[in-house]
């Protein structure tokens, strides 16, 4: 064109070559600023696209990139005077280079080329594929020009102008090569905030979400969850033997079993659309999902032990947690993540092949206590409870002699015989027992008689029946049991399955219900009888190690307390 030319609403104006040189120098300065203030790859492309498209005084400007393994191009953004079919942002707009004959020479030579929908003028086979292209989108003539990046064709800026417009004419390919020249810089700009992102909240080794991208999915969906009950699960692993492969075949070993798994982890949850696979660090994952019921996120959990029981060495450990499920008031991203914690805990201590799920166990569930351990920890070690120390291994022993006395204190219990058995209880809750024992001794003093127990789950898989331990006794011969007669005079202790010079009689008890040891703690009344209180436990309760001192000092206090009311 001789003279640049828009159209305003006085009419038709002509600028002078010029103003024209200016006016565009001007507009290639708009695209560059525009792309300064993107702060994601989708915006440096939207912004730049719009920035061009007036530029170019374009009806639309779309900008598509070329996958090249795919032979054709995906619409990234469409902009401006839209047919209704098209949409700002398609998820699914994908033409074939080769229904586009010209295509070809704009992604191979890097060609531009102009196209008016004439309908005097005898068209070519490609002609008529672009008429039909512009007649369904409503509009007169088009430019395309390559997009081009790092010297090579990245994609294609296409740009169209409607019938009340001036069309593009072949003089203006060189004016579009600018333009896209500074769309591409746009675009190379955006990449590069892409790299900077991925690589903010993306795990090196493994490509999945890392800690920073999974608390920050935490925070977003426990906001909605508080604004509107939108369920919120999380489902964490453990690798299992992972200092075991490192160890015997080297970390490069270790590596490549952490990044199987992760594939595994990807696979697993894409069964629920929107979830969010990551690693949290070293050997441990976990899933995020949102939106869909708990059963959702076992259901994922238990594809992936199955996955992974077939393809690693000693499988996971893996545990649930679910605003969905009866787990209490979930209303932080830390309180979910120490109740899944707690329940991959479990999960480890069992060997457990499926996953635990909090809330899904004991009346009072152990999962819910040992998350309620592992965040008064959290908040003595820091108290802002920073949420980087959620993966602090939960004790559960550090606040059991304050829990059970202020559970005894509120019990309302005054016998003896009612406070130790609300220690047995709270005792045997805290550490995920099986059952517990109180006992009594008769007038004789040589019988030990149990007054009452509470069987709340088989150990070790044992379908043994509670009342038939002992062979059925509830009343036994304290001369058999010099361990238990030692205990009444006040003690504590623990005797252990594995022990193999532990008392035979306390052994054969647990061996037959499938415990692996008992904690044992007595004491006499005002009246000289003697009581004992016996906590059972098997693999999937905690370390109790420690707890034989802790269950002597709380018998001690049920009974001087009963004595003196």
């Amino acid at each position: 064109m001789a003279a640049w030319q828009a159209r305003s609403s006085a009419g038709l104006v002509v600028a002078s070559p010029r103003d024209r040189a200016v006016a565009r120098l001007h507009a290639l300065t708009e695209i560059a600023r525009s792309a300064t203030g993107a702060a994601s790859f989708e915006d440096a492309v939207r912004l730049t696209a719009e920035a061009a498209r007036l530029a170019l005084e374009a009806a639309s400007l779309s900008i598509s990139v070329w996958e090249r393994d795919q032979a054709h191009v995906r619409v990234l953004v469409n902009t401006g005077d839209l047919a209704p079919h098209e949409l700002p942002s398609p998820t699914d707009e994908i033409y074939l280079v080769t229904d586009y004959p010209q295509l070809i020479a704009l992604f191979a030579e890097g060609q531009g080329f102009v196209h008016q929908v004439a309908p005097d003028v005898v068209s070519t086979e490609h002609d008529e594929v672009m008429s039909r292209l512009l007649n369904e989108l409503g509009k007169a003539s088009s430019l395309s020009v390559p997009l081009v990046l790092e010297g090579r064709v990245w994609g294609e800026m296409f740009v169209t102008r409607d019938a009340t417009q001036l069309p593009f004419e072949h003089d203006d390919i060189d004016y579009g090569f600018a333009v896209s020249a500074q769309v591409a810089a746009g675009i190379a700009q955006g990449q590069h905030l892409e790299r900077v992102a991925r690589l903010a909240y993306t795990d090196a080794l493994t490509g999945l979400a890392n800690r920073r991208a999974i608390d920050d999915r935490l925070d977003r969906v426990m906001d909605r969850h508080r604004a509107d009950g939108t369920v919120v699960s999380l489902v964490v692993v453990d690798v299992n033997g992972l200092k075991r492969i490192n160890d015997d075949r080297g970390h490069e070993a270790g590596d490549r079993a952490l990044v199987h798994f992760a594939g595994l982890l990807a696979a697993a949850a894409g069964l629920v659309p929107g979830s969010l696979a990551g690693r949290t660090g070293g050997d441990e994952f976990c899933v995020i999902i949102e939106g869909h019921t708990s059963e959702d996120a076992v259901r994922v959990a238990e594809e992936l032990c199955r996955r992974a029981g077939v393809s690693l060495d000693e499988g996971i450990a893996c545990g649930v947690a679910s605003t969905g499920d009866p787990v209490g008031i979930v209303d932080t991203p830390a309180r979910l993540f120490r109740l899944a914690d707690a329940a991959q805990t479990r999960a480890k201590r069992s060997r457990a092949k499926h996953p635990v799920v909090a809330g899904r166990g004991l009346p009072l569930d152990a999962t819910v206590r040992l998350a309620d351990a592992a965040e008064r920890s959290s908040r003595a070690a820091s108290p802002r409870g920073d949420r980087r120390r959620v993966r602090r291994r939960p004790d559960p022993h550090q606040n059991v002699l304050e829990d059970v006395l202020s559970t005894l204190d509120h019990s309302g219990a005054s016998t003896t015989r009612e406070r130790l058995e609300v220690v047995a209880d709270a005792v045997a809750r805290l550490v995920d027992g099986c059952s517990w024992w109180v006992s009594r001794t008769d007038d004789s003093r040589e019988l030990l008689v149990t007054v009452n127990y509470s069987a709340i789950r088989y150990g070790g898989g044992s379908t043994a029946d509670p009342e038939a331990l002992g062979g059925g006794m509830t009343t036994f011969p304290l001369a058999d049991y010099p361990v238990s007669r030692a205990l009444l005079d006040g003690g504590g202790t623990i005797v252990s399955a594995a022990d193999a010079g532990a008392d035979s009689h306390e052994r054969a008890i647990l061996e037959a219900a499938g415990y692996s040891a008992v904690i044992m703690a007595g004491g006499r009344d005002g009246d000289e009888h003697g009581w004992l209180v016996e906590v059972f436990v098997d693999d999937i309760s905690g370390d109790v190690s420690s707890l034989a001192g802790v269950l002597r000092a709380l018998t001690a206090c049920a009974i001087v307390a009963a004595s003196q009311q």
